[in-house]
């Protein structure tokens, strides 16, 4: 079998901790989510969404991604931090 290495282009947002306010407004693609009930705030103040392998959640100070597929992720900040943020996008000829 073959490894392949992926590079996936995401937005991220970092959730806040318990009582502490967010760095950034939250996203639109997570407000529409959050109101339509695909992810669920949980009581360790992270979210929760099911998915076809089960139910997936993250805590407080974790971050959610959104994948170039319009799927969504859960990540840890120490997790998170070895992705590279993108300077500029370039266009395949």
């Amino acid at each position: 079998m073959k490894l392949f290495h992926r590079n996936i282009l995401v937005q991220a947002f970092k959730l806040p901790l318990w009582g502490r306010q967010a760095d950034e407004i939250p996203p639109q693609w997570l407000v529409r989510r959050l109101q339509n009930g695909d992810l669920k705030v949980n009581a360790l103040g992270g979210l929760t969404m099911s998915t076809p392998w089960g139910v997936q959640s993250c805590a407080a100070g974790d971050v959610v991604l959104l994948t170039e597929d319009d799927g969504i992720q859960f990540a840890k900040p120490d997790e998170f931090e070895k992705f590279e943020p993108v300077t500029e996008l370039q266009i395949a000829a």
